[in-house]
C-alpha cells in the first residue's frame, strides 16, 4: 500500500514539474514586471467584467492545479478581489489551448466545448458567492522598489527558487499527498466498473475520489476520451474534470489557509452542489451515440495502486515503474525542479541575508542610463501586452511542437507498434504492455497533428485511429487473462485451455492491428 502510494505520488509530482515552474515563472512576471496596478487591470479590477476576464486569462496559461499556487500566492498579494482568485484558480488548470485541442479529438467538440462553458458558468457562480463570503484585504499591495534589467531577472529567478522551497513546495507535497492516500486506500483497477453510465451514484463516486486526485490537463482529457470510449458516465467524466483537474488538497489547504475555514467550507459546498447538479443534468443528454457501455475502463487504473495485491515490494520494482510510466519531458521537468530547488535551499540557508540586500537595494540609476540598454523602463501596459502576445505565439508554436506532422506520427507509431507486436510474439508481455499506452497517445496525436494542419479530420480517418485503440485494448485484456491463466497452466488442464484460447487470440488481434497499420497510413497521407 505504501510503496504504490508512493509510486503514484512521485508521478504526480514528476507531472507537476513542467506547468509548476510554468507557474512560479508567470508569479515573478506579476511581481516585479507587471506589479499591483498591471495585475490588476489584466483581471479586471473591480469591475463586473474581473469574473469572466479571469476565467479567460486562465484558459490561456498553460498551468495545473499546483502550478497555479504560487500564481494565486501572489494574486492575493496584489489585492485582487477574491471571486477572480478562485475564478483563475479553478479555470486555469482545466484547460489550455495544447488540452484543449487534444479533448476536440477525443469525443464530439460540442461536448468539450460544453464543459469549457460549464467551467464559465460555475466559476462565475462561486466567485460571485466567494466574493460575498470571504474579505478582501484591506490593506494595499506592498510597493516594492522598481527593479529594472538584468538585477530585474536575477530577482525574479531569486523568487521563484525561494518560492518553491517555501510555500509552494510544501502545497506540492500536500496535492502529492492526496495521490499517495488515494493509491494506498483503492487496490489495483478498483475504479474499472464504478463509473458505468445510467448508475446514479457514478457522479457521487467520481466526487469522492477526484477530490484527493491530482491530474494534469492533458491526462485529464485522455481520460475524458477513455470514458467516452467505453461508454461511461458523462456526468462522471465532468466531476473528474471540474474537481479533479480543477481542485486538489493544496487548493483545499491554502483557501483554508488564507479565508478560515467556514468560509472555505461553504465555497466548496457551493461548488459541489454546481458541480454534481450539472453532471447529473448532462448524464443522459451526452452519452455517445452508437457507444456501447464495456462495463469497465482502464481511466483510473493511474490513481490506484500500481501493484497486485502479494506482489513483492523491491527498490528495483518500484524504480523499474517509474521508468516505465514517466515520460521524458517530466524527466526533464522534474531534473529543473530539482536543480531549482536546490538553488533556493543554498540562498535561504548560505546566502540569505546577502540575497535579502540584494532585493530591498534601491535602484540607483540615472535618467540617462535608465532609457538605454537593459536598464530601460517600460510601462506595465507594455510588459502585459508583450507577455500576451508572447503567450499566443507560444501557445502556437508550442501546438505544433507537441502535435508533430502527420509523417513523424506515422513513423513513431510504427516503431511502437512493432515493439507491441513483437513483444506479444515473443509472450514479453511486460514489454507490450509498456509500449501500448504509447502507441495509444501517438494515434492521439495524429488526429490533432493532421486536424490542425488540414482544418479537417474525416470521419475515415477518425475510425481507423478508434480501431487501432480497440484492438489494442482487446490486446491489452487478453495479455492480463493469459497472465493469469499461466499461474496455474500447470496443474490446471483448465486454466492451460483458456490459456491456449488467449494466446490464439492475442495472435488474431497481432495481424489485424498490422492489417490496420496499412489502411492507418493511407488514410493520413
Amino acid at each position: 500500500m505504501l510503496s504504490g502510494g508512493l509510486i503514484r505520488m512521485i508521478q504526480g509530482l514528476l507531472a507537476a514539474a513542467p506547468t509548476l515552474i510554468i507557474g512560479l515563472f508567470i508569479a515573478s512576471l506579476f511581481r516585479y514586471y507587471l506589479r499591483a496596478d498591471g495585475t490588476q487591470k489584466l483581471f479586471g479590477g473591480n469591475s463586473l467584467r474581473s469574473l469572466p476576464q479571469a476565467w479567460a486569462v486562465g484558459m490561456l496559461l498553460p498551468v495545473c492545479s499546483i502550478g497555479v499556487i504560487p500564481i494565486i500566492r501572489e494574486m492575493r498579494r496584489q489585492g485582487i478581489r477574491p471571486g477572480a482568485i478562485t475564478a483563475f484558480a479553478l479555470a486555469a488548470p482545466l484547460f489550455n489551448p495544447l488540452s484543449l485541442l487534444y479533448g476536440l479529438t477525443l469525443s464530439r467538440p460540442l461536448v468539450i466545448i460544453g464543459f469549457a462553458f460549464g467551467s464559465l458558468f460555475i466559476v462565475t457562480v462561486l466567485g460571485l458567492v466567494w466574493d460575498r463570503v470571504a474579505k478582501k484585504d484591506e490593506n494595499e499591495a506592498p510597493e516594492e522598489e522598481r527593479i529594472t534589467g538584468l538585477r530585474r531577472l536575477a530577482a525574479s529567478f531569486i523568487f521563484m527558487t525561494r518560492e518553491l522551497v517555501g510555500p509552494t513546495g510544501f502545497y506540492a507535497l500536500v496535492a502529492g499527498l492526496g495521490l499517495l492516500l488515494l493509491a494506498a486506500a483503492l487496490p489495483h483497477g478498483a475504479l474499472q466498473g464504478e463509473v458505468e453510465q445510467l448508475d446514479p451514484l457514478a457522479p457521487l463516486k467520481m466526487a469522492g475520489v477526484s477530490l484527493f486526485v491530482y491530474a494534469t490537463p492533458i491526462l485529464t482529457m485522455s481520460q475524458l476520451g477513455m470514458m467516452f470510449d467505453h461508454g461511461n458516465s458523462p456526468g462522471a467524466a465532468f466531476v473528474l474534470l471540474l474537481l479533479g483537474t480543477g481542485v486538489n488538497l493544496a487548493t483545499l489547504w491554502w483557501v483554508q489557509a488564507n479565508y478560515g475555514l467556514r468560509s472555505t467550507a461553504a465555497w466548496f459546498a457551493v461548488l459541489f452542489f454546481c458541480v454534481l447538479t450539472i453532471a447529473y443534468v448532462v448524464e443522459r443528454p451526452l452519452i455517445p451515440p452508437g457507444i456501447e457501455p464495456a462495463g469497465h475502463t482502464h481511466a483510473f487504473d493511474i490513481y490506484t495502486n500500481p501493484s497486485h495485491s502479494g506482489d513483492v515490494v523491491s527498490l528495483r520494482k518500484i524504480t523499474d515503474t517509474l521508468v516505465r510510466n514517466v515520460g521524458l519531458f517530466d524527466w526533464i521537468g522534474g531534473g529543473v525542479l530539482l536543480f531549482l530547488v536546490s538553488t533556493g535551499a543554498i540562498l535561504n540557508l548560505a546566502f540569505a541575508s546577502h540575497v535579502d540586500k540584494f532585493l530591498s537595494a534601491s535602484e540607483e540609476v540615472s535618467e540617462a542610463v535608465e532609457q538605454t540598454g537593459l536598464n530601460r523602463r517600460v510601462s506595465s501596459r507594455t510588459v502585459g501586452w508583450t507577455c500576451l502576445a508572447g503567450l499566443v505565439a507560444f501557445s502556437i508554436v508550442g501546438c505544433y511542437a507537441f502535435y508533430p506532422a502527420p509523417s513523424e506520427c506515422l513513423e513513431e507509431m510504427s516503431r511502437a507498434r512493432t515493439e507491441v507486436l513483437s513483444g506479444a510474439t515473443s509472450h514479453d508481455y511486460e514489454r507490450t504492455l509498456r509500449w501500448i499506452p504509447i502507441l495509444e497517445g501517438w494515434s492521439r496525436k495524429l488526429e490533432v497533428g493532421y486536424a490542425i494542419r488540414r482544418f479537417e479530420l474525416r470521419p475515415y480517418q477518425q475510425m481507423q485511429t478508434y480501431l487501432l485503440r480497440k484492438k489494442l485494448e482487446l490486446l491489452e485484456h487478453a495479455i492480463e487473462h493469459a497472465t493469469e491463466f499461466a499461474e496455474t497452466a500447470d496443474e490446471d488442464p483448465r486454466a492451460a485451455l483458456h490459456l491456449k484460447e488467449e494466446q490464439a487470440e492475442m495472435e488474431e488481434l497481432r495481424s489485424e492491428i498490422t492489417s490496420n497499420a496499412v489502411q492507418l497510413r493511407a488514410a493520413f497521407q
